[in-house]
């Protein structure tokens, strides 16, 4: 039995990354992928999320609450294992700001401008958005992708995941218990 769970677990791993990069094959115009996306509301969620330093291996995991507002950016209210806040609608955050508000108030021109944009339907419910910077993007530098992957519920759009992969970091974030 033990012999099985080393290779079993490199199976699940390997297909997890795998799935990761299937995006990147499913290139779309930003227009469509604004009519195949659900509408957002605000929302408050409870986030946990996992940030390796590439530099190091050094992963950092954190959590606590969420909050997204709809026309004006969004909140982590950090409560493990330190408490902090970080407001990304605060200058040095701006450009992940204007990418989440860009995606949920469907504004795809900016998004068309600065990213090549991936979307998969997994499902009827199931959906994920993946955006990689163009080479003449100003986002370029700061910015390699970032990938949200996601649900629709009675019409509305909910994230439950997002990837953001930056030159030093890959972040992580799991999103739950939304209201």
């Amino acid at each position: 039995m033990k012999k099985l769970i080393l290779p079993l677990f490199c199976i699940v791993l390997s297909a997890s990354a795998g799935f990761a990069q299937e995006i990147f094959n499913h290139k779309i115009a930003a227009k469509s992928a604004a009519s195949q996306m659900p509408e957002f509301e605000s929302k408050s969620c409870k986030f946990s999320q996992t940030k390796l330093m590439k530099s190091s291996n050094v992963e950092l995991k954190s959590g606590g609450n969420f909050k997204f507002i709809k026309n004006e950016g969004v909140v982590f209210d950090t409560t493990y294992p330190i408490h902090s806040q970080t407001s990304y609608n605060a200058s040095k955050n701006k450009n992940i700001n204007a990418i989440v508000k860009s995606v949920v108030n469907k504004n795809y021109s900016y998004l068309e401008k600065n990213f090549d944009i991936y979307f998969l339907k997994t499902d009827a419910q199931k959906w994920s958005l993946a955006l990689k910077p163009r080479t003449d993007s100003q986002i370029k530098g700061e910015i390699q992708s970032i990938q949200m992957a996601g649900e629709t519920k009675n019409g509305l759009g909910l994230i439950t995941k997002m990837l953001i992969d930056t030159l030093n970091t890959k972040t992580t974030i799991y999103f739950t218990d939304c209201r």
